[in-house]
């Protein structure tokens, strides 16, 4: 980015030359969640392979934590139909190349 007389202090002059954040406080948020987010290899799959292994669940995976899985749902109806299968969502997870010795599944409300 070269010097510009009209544009003294460096600010983006576009929404498109901003990047991926509109707001500075978003860009922090972005990196705190990331800070705190735990990595691990066999969710990244899990998230990627969803929608093959559970097709008729509506529900998605939404983070990994202290060892557990935690599966977003949309409403609380969707989350008292799905709490009776989650022991054979992870047998099935279980069964899966990388998995750790004990899948935890656990149930959250997500609206988004």
């Amino acid at each position: 980015m070269g010097f510009d007389d009209n544009n003294l202090y460096g600010r983006a002059t576009g929404l498109d030359q901003r990047g991926r954040h509109r707001t500075s406080a978003s860009a922090f948020d972005a990196a705190l969640k990331d800070l705190l987010t735990e990595k691990s290899d066999f969710f990244d799959s899990l998230v990627d392979r969803w929608r093959v292994l559970f097709p008729d669940v509506p529900a998605r995976p939404g983070r990994y934590e202290d060892g557990k899985i935690f599966v977003y749902v949309k409403t609380a109806p969707t989350l008292f139909l799905l709490r009776p299968r989650l022991r054979q969502m992870a047998a099935k997870l279980a069964a899966l190349p990388g998995a750790p010795k004990k899948v935890d599944l656990r149930l959250e409300i997500h609206a988004t």
